[in-house]
């Protein structure tokens, strides 16, 4: 199991106040370490793709270490390009379905993901459109959250609705990812991961965290009364929560590639 992210700021998601932007500090710490493994490469890049990019800080900071390649971010969320957009042109953006990329086939030197993959609604399709617009010997540099994210609430909803079938699907296994990239004819996979413990007030502001994330992916149809959330809540409490608060736990999934 990798253990990339540094030590204090590992400490400091398990130690941050309750208000802590988790989801920000995520993407800035393994961006980082994604751009470091990319810098590492000696190779020269005319087309670099983030998919998903968000807000784009990975793809800005790709933009200046990069300067003769063509930078491109892609969103699908208009709210996330909105935010993203600059006066000083660094990359352009693009509005666009990670599962239908709107390039050439074999166009593109690298593809770079920062914790995006995870909320597709199908992955086997995202990994074959991203292995298709990739040049021969592309690199495929990727961070997912993979199936051990959420355990506890899991667990915790397990336990209290007494049934397998429940409001939120649980994320790809680290098995079920390496079996879809190889299936999309991706080679040289090289594949990690890392277990990171994060505090929230309650299993309330965890299932917030999910909603206000936008992972509409995770969500299914399906009705829990106020008395059912209320009792896993207070299991959640007894079983999973500390001095620090409530307790998830968030897998990492590092994916490196070639097609």
């Amino acid at each position: 199991m990798l253990k990339l992210i540094d030590q204090k700021i590992r400490q400091a998601f398990s130690d941050a106040a309750l208000e802590y932007d988790v989801l920000t500090s995520l993407h800035k710490e393994i961006g980082r370490e994604l751009l470091a493994k990319l810098r590492n490469d000696d190779r020269e890049f005319s087309f670099l793709l983030d998919v998903g990019m968000g807000t784009g800080r990975l793809t800005k900071r790709l933009a200046f270490y990069f300067p003769e390649a063509k930078v491109i971010g892609l969103d699908f969320s208009e709210g996330m390009i909105d935010v993203a957009r600059t006066e000083d042109d660094q990359f352009s953006i693009i509005q666009a379905n990670a599962m239908q990329l709107p390039f050439r086939p074999g166009s593109c030197d690298v593809i770079v993901s920062n914790l995006a993959y995870q909320w597709m609604d199908n992955l086997n399709k995202a990994f074959i459109d991203s292995h298709t617009v990739l040049k021969n010997d592309g690199r495929f540099l990727v961070t997912m959250f993979g199936h051990q994210t959420f355990h506890e609430l899991f667990v915790t909803l397990q336990t209290i609705l007494e049934t397998e079938a429940l409001p939120i699907r649980r994320l790809a296994k680290r098995e079920d990812i390496l079996s879809a990239l190889q299936n999309a004819g991706f080679s040289e996979i090289h594949l990690d991961y890392e277990l990171i413990k994060v505090r929230f007030p309650d299993m309330f502001g965890l299932l917030k965290w999910i909603k206000d994330i936008g992972a509409n992916s995770l969500t299914r149809d399906f009705y829990v009364g106020k008395d059912l959330l209320n009792k896993a809540n207070d299991y959640y409490n007894q079983n999973f929560k500390d001095r620090l608060g409530a307790y998830a736990t968030f897998e990492v999934v590092w994916i490196d590639a070639k097609k």
